[in-house]
């Protein structure tokens, strides 16, 4: 589960860091119009920001998962 998050909010980032220089470079597909573009780029921030959103929910559910496991303290042996 972790290495799972991991890849989802890494390969997010690589999404977002893409539509970004895509952006600042104004690179976009040839035969479609601006507009198609702009929503491209949106989709693809969109797409990204879900990717990361997954790989996080991830993480925290393999935290989620390894903190129960470890054995609970009782009591007593908080106490001083």
């Amino acid at each position: 589960m972790k290495r799972l998050g991991t890849i989802l909010l890494g390969l997010g980032g690589a999404v977002g860091i893409g539509v970004g220089v895509a952006i600042l470079t104004h690179t976009g597909l040839a035969a479609v119009p601006w507009l198609v573009n702009v929503a491209l780029a949106k989709l693809g921030l969109m797409a990204s920001g879900g990717l990361m959103a997954g790989g996080a929910v991830s993480l925290r559910l393999a935290k989620r998962r390894e903190q129960a496991a470890l054995p609970r303290a009782s009591a007593s042996e908080t106490r001083p």
